[in-house]
């Protein structure tokens, strides 16, 4: 189990963040969207370990 948070600026780059993980990646588990300030936080506990080359191709910054 792996837990991680990426921050981004619109709505729809949470919405390709959820699109690459859900879809293209295969991660199950929990997403939890906050706006923060202008900005939305990506909070994820994905059921597997996600690779450190898959975590970097998500756009944000991760946490």
């Amino acid at each position: 189990m792996q837990h991680f948070s990426i921050t981004v600026d619109t709505q729809e780059q949470v919405d390709d963040v959820k699109t690459r993980l859900w879809d293209k990646i295969g991660v199950r588990g929990e997403l939890q969207v906050r706006r923060l300030d202008g900005k939305f936080r990506i909070d994820v506990i994905s059921e597997r370990d996600l690779a450190p080359s898959q975590l970097e191709k998500l756009p944000g910054k991760h946490a």
